[in-house]
């Protein structure tokens, strides 16, 4: 019992660290294609 309840929690540790990293690739992707979009029309306007 105590193996499988080990097996549980580092599952859902690595679950959540993955589900983690993927919300900050996320929220880094949609910043820089924010960016892009904030900077090509100031560029197209000069």
């Amino acid at each position: 019992m105590t193996k499988a309840r080990t097996a549980n929690i580092v599952l859902a540790i690595v679950g959540l660290t993955v589900v983690n990293s993927t919300l900050v690739l996320l929220s880094g992707i949609c910043a820089n294609v924010g960016l892009t979009f904030v900077k090509c029309p100031t560029i197209a306007n000069t």
